[in-house]
């Protein structure tokens, strides 16, 4: 691959590492998820990560439900 650019390589390889990420991955039974902190305690679930097609299928684990963290064991 070639790529053209009047930037340093420095610039265009670095990578950020971003402190503050409002997404924690928490893991219930085995099913890892992304969760976006509401409130205390409590957070909305953005992403399901999973290779089980059937996690997909269980309602607690769909995007948007809210949850407690106290659930949850944080990664």
């Amino acid at each position: 691959m070639i790529l053209y650019t009047p930037l340093p390589l420095e610039l265009v390889l670095s990578v950020e590492e971003e402190t503050t990420s409002p997404y924690q991955e928490v893991e219930l039974s085995g099913v890892t998820l992304v969760v976006q902190s509401t409130g205390t305690g409590m957070g909305k679930i953005v992403q399901v990560r999973s290779t089980n097609p059937n996690v997909y299928l269980r309602p607690e684990f769909q995007p948007g439900q809210q949850i407690s963290f106290s659930h949850f064991h944080t990664e």
